[in-house]
């Protein structure tokens, strides 16, 4: 009996790990040596010549070097090196990704390129993901964040708020769903090619003028009390 119940158990696994749907989200997608329609680049500061908020950063516009290509100019610099993480997040809908971003965790994680392909992840010809909730050959929504991972400590843009650094942003949610490979036999995994993510910044969250006059309140009267009792 024992034995029947472990080989159900092994077959439910399995099941389950070919009903996971899977994505290759490589920056610069070449499968084949084409180049493929998606590559953005991930920046540092305050950079988009509309603005951003600090740490509610959304989708901005690609520059002129991206693929699509569009008309954001950003002054700072490309994200560089393994101090910065990049993070996928897929959902079923742009709300639901949104949220996950928000509050949860990224399926699949990875740190930035230096040199000429700073500001991007990995260039090779696969990067797959896979996504628990989705089935292959379904779609899925998918978002982009970066935060400082302070040594590797931080796995994700909602602990990166909690942690109170304050060095993070994300893309927005993409506005078209991209496919889903996997099962068995293995579908190919669709790409972030057509979904809309689009290049973003990094912001650096300050104290609000409020937030700073609070705390001189609080010193004062801390200083106050203190002479009182000498």
């Amino acid at each position: 009996m024992k034995k029947v119940l472990t080989s159900l158990s092994l077959l439910a696994g399995a099941t389950l790990g070919y009903a996971q749907g899977t994505i290759n989200w490589t920056d610069f997608v070449s499968p084949a040596g084409v180049n493929q329609g998606f590559s953005i680049t991930i920046f540092s500061g305050n950079g988009a010549s509309t603005g951003e908020t600090p740490g509610t950063t959304g989708s901005i516009n690609n520059t002129s070097a991206d693929l699509p290509a569009g008309t954001a100019t950003y002054s700072g610099a490309p994200l560089s090196g393994t101090g910065f993480t990049v993070g996928l997040y897929l959902d079923s809908s742009p709300a639901l990704v949104s949220g996950d971003v928000a509050s949860g965790s990224p399926v699949a994680t990875d740190t930035f390129q230096t040199g000429g392909n700073a500001g991007t992840w990995f260039t090779g010809s696969s990067l797959t993901a896979v996504d628990p909730s989705g089935a292959p050959g379904g779609t899925a929504f998918a978002e982009l964040a970066a935060w400082n991972n302070q040594g590797g400590t931080i796995g994700s843009y909602a602990a990166s708020i909690t942690s109170g650094i304050g060095t993070q942003g994300f893309s927005g949610p993409a506005t078209s769903a991209s496919t889903l490979g996997g099962g068995s036999p293995p579908a190919t995994p669709g790409t972030l090619e057509g979904s809309g993510v689009q290049d973003f910044a990094i912001t650096t969250t300050t104290p609000e003028p409020s937030t700073i006059a609070l705390g001189v309140i609080g010193a004062s009267a801390f200083l106050m009390r203190l002479r009182r009792k000498q």
